[in-house]
């Protein structure tokens, strides 16, 4: 068995040789292309009661809600964040993608029952984006990343996102961040991945977005109403003050949009081509077309009728071109069939109602060549059913997206691999190296105008829940106390960052510009000295890693789109 594991090690290392010999050339990027990674507020920051800040959705819902962890401390990025920003230059960004909280920049003034400023948590974010700047780090600012004030919720009726004034408290703290921040930021985003926030929070019901309700008809298309309002406003806002010089003129607003790419299951199907076109347009085109057209997608109108709401002539028309640029999140695909069809493995009686079930599709099935997550050294495996990787999909949603509007440019702001609890993950770096690659080629040889990749993430930080999966190209040292409600002192020896492997490839890539280059890191991370294989391992052993590898590509090149492979069905994400 030790043989057999070296033989397939050292093919590992041949595979990787002979592809990158028979590549094109270095694959490099143009000068001005943005290498940059990306956390959000509640998942790093910590001192959840500091500066003045109040508590948001996720600190109550975490206290009161079994088998869900706390972020009190998280990477206590609050305190450490010039050490942090240190490792950033290190690692070579030239982009960091983060978050403010809503809850730390505003609080709730009970006499006019609105959110006022809160100087102390403002300090903070400017202590922040004047680090970034002096070090030649752009910031890329996002109003909203799932942590709506928790006063919003006890104090509104009907609470939060379902109350119509809702839009009009999102304006006020879009409008003190722009004035605060406008001649320091540069990208804008409204809200983060509102695919999360209303299809999963509120119309599938995921244990770990709250207030995880399920069974509403109706509910996650309101939502999503009030999430396009507060974008709609708050980018008119942002247009106004740029027109009057409070924000740099260069600055650009925009909304992270998130989408697994869908293919059909058998493409000789009209129905599964249809299906699949129809999980884009539930998923990606219910945030998308409002953005570009002023309306949800017809199929959406068609499927939900009067259960959708309706916008009015002016909010339509505000609605419409509300986007500077695109932006993107993407982990994965599938491949889809009707949940009702011959093919589907599931039962469209479990879809929840509305949302889901007007989807109506099987989204159970992973593409030929999907990255599956494998368990670690210690047996650990969070993402098994979470997280399919298709590279290829990468590039086709990228396409998709600039079909859309040819003339905006494309930022990619979240993409990463979901792992385990080690910090030797060669996995992740042999994802981004996928990964980059797809970019690559939308970049530079299909000329789409794609400006940055963002990495998620810079650090390992709070993934809704719990502090499992770990994306960090930095392991955090937690402790067995990190997720308690009740602490909130961490020592200064706790949290440490330690590098993974993707900490220097990343450094390499955006220093280098090119993704060729990096294959040495396969060699100079090898356990034993890199000098002659057979001498290493032995003829014998060296031959059985060639015969592994041409069997390898034999098998590649043999995969058919009929190979589906399903997995289940999961609740969280």
């Amino acid at each position: 068995m030790r043989i057999l594991e070296q033989g397939i090690r050292v093919a590992g290392v041949l595979a990787g040789l002979m592809f990158s010999t028979v590549s094109a050339g270095s694959r490099c990027f143009p000068d001005d292309f943005m290498f940059g990674s990306a956390t959000a507020a509640y998942q790093v920051e910590g001192a959840w009661n500091e500066s003045g800040r109040t508590p948001s959705i996720y600190d109550a819902y975490c206290r009161e809600t079994p088998g869900i962890e706390c972020a009190n401390v998280a990477d206590d990025f609050f305190h450490r964040y010039r050490d942090d920003i240190k490792l950033m230059v290190e690692t070579g960004l030239q982009s960091f993608r983060f978050s403010t909280s809503w809850s730390r920049a505003m609080t709730w003034d009970p006499e006019t029952r609105r959110m006022r400023p809160n100087p102390p948590g403002l300090a903070f974010y400017h202590s922040l984006i004047d680090e970034l700047n002096s070090n030649h780090i752009t910031p890329i600012l996002t109003l909203h990343h799932y942590d709506l004030p928790l006063a919003l919720q006890d104090e509104l009726n009907p609470q939060a996102w379902l109350n119509p004034d809702i839009s009009t408290h999102f304006e006020d703290y879009a409008t003190l961040m722009f004035n605060e921040f406008g001649k320091k930021v540069k990208f804008w985003t409204t809200f983060n991945e509102p695919l999360g926030l209303v299809g999963y929070a509120y119309g599938m019901g995921f244990p770990n977005m709250p207030p995880a309700h399920r069974g509403s008809p109706t509910e996650a298309y309101e939502v999503s109403y009030g999430v396009l309002m507060c974008h709609a406003k708050a980018v008119k806002k942002f247009r106004e003050l740029r027109d009057s010089g409070v924000v740099d003129s260069g600055a650009r607003i925009s909304i992270v949009l998130v989408s697994s790419y869908f293919y059909p299951l058998n493409p000789t199907s009209r129905r599964d081509v249809l299906a699949a076109q129809r999980a884009l347009d539930f998923d990606f085109g219910w945030f998308l077309q409002p953005i570009l057209t002023g309306d949800y997608p017809a199929v959406m109108r068609e499927v939900a009728g009067d259960r959708l709401p309706r916008f009015t002539a002016e909010e339509s028309e505000m609605l419409k071109g509300s986007y500077d640029m695109f932006q993107l999140n993407h982990y994965s695909s599938q491949a889809v069939t009707d949940c009702d069809s011959p093919t589907s493995t599931i039962d469209c009686a479990s879809l929840a109602p509305g949302w889901q079930a007007d989807k109506g599709v099987d989204d159970t099935h992973v593409m030929p060549g999907t990255l599956r997550p494998k368990p670690d050294r210690f047996g650990n495996n969070y993402c098994a059913n979470l997280f399919t990787p298709y590279p290829p999909g990468y590039l086709d949603m990228i396409r998709y997206v600039h079909l859309q509007d040819p003339t905006v440019d494309i930022l990619l702001t979240e993409n990463g691999w979901c792992g385990n609890d080690e910090v030797e993950n060669w996995d992740q770096v042999h994802f981004f190296e996928q990964f980059v690659g797809q970019v690559y080629k939308a970049v530079v040889e299909e000329k789409i105008p794609v400006i940055g990749y963002t990495a998620w993430s810079f650090l390992d930080n709070f993934e809704w829940g719990s502090y499992k999966p770990r994306f960090g190209m930095y392991y955090v040292n937690w402790t067995s106390e990190t997720g308690s409600p009740d602490f909130n002192n961490p020592k200064p020896t706790d949290l440490a960052r330690i590098p993974r492997p993707s900490a220097k490839w990343f450094h390499k890539l955006s220093t280098t510009r090119c993704l060729d280059d990096n294959s040495i890191l396969a060699l100079e991370a090898s356990e034993e000295p890199t000098k002659d294989m057979a001498e290493m391992f032995g003829a014998p052993l060296v031959m059985i890693a060639v015969m592994a590898v041409v069997v390898m590509v034999g098998i590649a090149t043999q995969k058919r789109r009929q190979d589906y492979e399903r997995i289940p069905l999961v609740s969280a994400r």
